[in-house]
């Protein structure tokens, strides 16, 4: 007996002949909604194309490119200068450039304008922002959007640099911001972020701003590996953001280093505050800040390494203080806080403060102008170690005497002070000195 095999073919031909208009009409609702569906739901990465970009090519602007393009779209820019003024995004796009290409603003608004989520630009230099009283124009602003990406971009002559307004797990990586600030009124930041969060600042170089990072009401941000340097006011600034991390930057040369105010849960670590020096200039200053920490990092060259005012439970652990005017110089309203484990080298005054009484605990630092002894060979000096000495006391009491430094009436007083102890704040003890500098 033959058997026949058939095909899928035949057996929908089949299915088609014996059943009856109802079902046929069923069979292709059901196909035709399965097609819709799975259209739906394909990724747009499947459908989407590859614009290129260049003076000779169809598509010679990247406005037009911009226009054109869809979700998913990638925008690639060929070598050379693009004068596109206001340049809006209003799409899930990617826009890349090969070496040697300039976006020019030409002084309009912001050059970039982002506005949708998922935006990726790279590998582009940006210049040209805009100039107003009453706006805020920058290299690449971004507003209330998600998932933005910039990547290897080189950002000069914007007010400007970043301004990333209402975003949420944004990076800005390995790119650079070089700004036409020439005072605090007209100049701009390098990244400026308000009330975002969970993004992410690494590897990126801000020079000649206002300042050089600024964050206000944003919070659960990683900030690591930046050089922040030369700018008009602070290498970083940032106040009613709580919860953040910022570790391994430098700040070098800026009127004050870093601002930290008005915030809590911050983690301080392995940065380095370097010779922001001026008449009132602060590695870093901490103001109303609380349950944080400062670990590993390095104040050198500072004219006030650490200004801590009214700060609380606050951990200063590990740190190098070499070579500046002042350690750390705290206020009378600055309590409950541990400087343990650092290292005191080559100071004017380690430690300064206003006050005769204080809750903050001073433990196993190293101090070099310790003159005591470890007869127990614990590493540990046996007498305790005056922080403060008598000109340190009153110079924060009273700045104006500083004319006085190593005049012969102040070295006179410190010399009775080492015999007769009695006139500087006895509260202000390292009760265990090391005595040998932690490497």
């Amino acid at each position: 007996m033959k058997t026949h095999h058939l095909s899928k073919i035949d057996l929908f031909i089949n299915f088609c002949a014996f059943r009856d208009t109802n079902s046929f009409i069923r069979l292709f609702r059901l196909l035709r909604f399965s097609l819709y569906v799975s259209t739906f739901f394909i990724p747009n990465s499947i459908w989407a194309k590859t614009i290129t970009v260049c003076k000779n090519c169809s598509v010679h602007s990247v406005k037009q490119a911009i226009l054109l393009a869809n979700d998913g779209d990638t925008i690639q820019i060929k070598k050379g200068l693009y004068q596109e003024g206001f340049l809006t995004i209003t799409k899930s796009i990617t826009i890349e450039g090969e070496p040697g290409v300039t976006i020019d603003g030409l002084k309009e608004k912001h050059v970039f304008g982002i506005y949708h989520d998922h935006v990726k630009i790279s590998d582009l230099k940006v210049m040209g922002s805009g100039i107003s009283d009453l706006a805020e124009y920058a290299g690449i602003y971004t507003e209330k959007v998600k998932h933005c990406q910039f990547e290897n971009l080189e950002l000069v002559d914007n007010v400007y640099g970043f301004y990333l307004s209402e975003t949420e797990n944004c990076s800005i990586k390995n790119s650079s911001s070089i700004g036409n600030a020439e005072n605090e009124v007209l100049g701009g930041n390098g990244i400026h972020l308000w009330s975002s969060s969970k993004n992410q600042i690494f590897g990126n170089t801000l020079v000649k701003h206002r300042d050089g990072i600024y964050l206000e009401f944003s919070e659960d941000l990683e900030i690591s590996n930046n050089l922040s340097k030369d700018n008009i006011r602070y290498g970083m600034h940032f106040m009613f953001s709580n919860e953040n991390r910022f570790s391994k930057n430098t700040f070098k040369n800026n009127s004050a280093g870093v601002a930290v105010m008005y915030s809590k849960k911050i983690l301080m670590e392995e940065n380095q505050f370097i010779e922001n020096w001026g008449e009132s200039s602060n590695g870093i200053l901490l103001k109303d800040i609380s349950d944080s920490e400062l670990l590993k990092n390095e104040f050198k060259g500072n004219t006030i390494a650490v200004f801590a005012d009214g700060i609380t439970h606050v951990n200063f652990v590990d740190n190098h203080f070499i070579n500046n005017g002042w350690g750390i110089k705290i206020l009378g309203n600055t309590d409950h806080n541990l400087i343990k484990n650092n290292n005191f080298i080559k100071n004017v005054f380690d430690i300064s403060t206003n006050t005769k009484s204080t809750t903050n605990i001073f433990i196993q630092n190293y101090w070099d102008q310790y003159k005591g002894y470890d007869l127990n060979l614990d590493q540990f000096g046996d007498v305790p170690h005056k922080t403060i000495h008598f000109f340190g006391y009153w110079i924060a009491v009273y700045p104006f005497l500083m004319i006085l430094y190593e005049s012969p009436v102040v070295i006179f007083l410190q010399g009775i002070e080492k015999v007769f102890p009695i006139v500087t704040p006895i509260e202000f003890e390292d009760k265990q000195p090391r005595m040998r500098a932690r490497i």
